[in-house]
């Protein structure tokens, strides 16, 4: 056999290779696709693209929500559709919360623009995010919220 054959035949093979990795991530990349989550509107029900931020249909637009996980709220929803939400222990907040670690003006979660920021009002027992006590913190989808014994998931339709 020829040097120039063989020299063929390795490149030959290299580019065999080289199709079946391109066609193999090509394949991976379409499964991955393919395993996003849908976004559903939450008036029509409609599918909606990822990068919608109001359903083409009809004009809905997610909202932020606040989802109690324990505590005397536990199951319940809270839209933040106010500019300034307040949560404490009296009348007069947004929110009440009979939890006796729960200050009477607790926290406030006032909208800015796209964002929403959580304020500590002079707690005693103070607010945790995450896990970490915060005196004030911009909110991100999915923090988890906690003041006295209650537990809340800050989330976007």
């Amino acid at each position: 056999m020829s040097v120039a054959a063989i020299i063929s035949f390795i490149v030959g093979g290299l580019l065999l290779v080289l199709m079946i990795a391109v066609l193999l991530l090509r394949r991976r990349g379409h499964a991955k696709a393919a395993e996003a989550p849908k976004r559903i509107c939450g008036e029509c029900e409609r599918v909606m693209l990822p990068n919608w931020d109001v359903c083409m249909f009809c004009g809905w637009t997610p909202k932020h929500r606040i989802e109690f996980l324990s505590g005397p709220l536990q199951g319940t929803v809270v839209v933040l559709d106010e500019e300034v939400t307040t949560l404490g222990s009296v009348d007069g907040n947004t929110i009440v919360l009979s939890d006796p670690a729960v200050s009477r003006k607790h926290l406030g979660i006032r909208r800015l623009d796209e964002n929403y920021e959580l304020a500590d009002l002079g707690s005693t027992n103070g607010v945790y995010v995450n896990g970490h006590r915060v005196a004030k913190k911009v909110l991100e989808i999915g923090d988890l919220l906690r003041v006295g014994n209650t537990e809340m998931l800050f989330r976007r339709d």
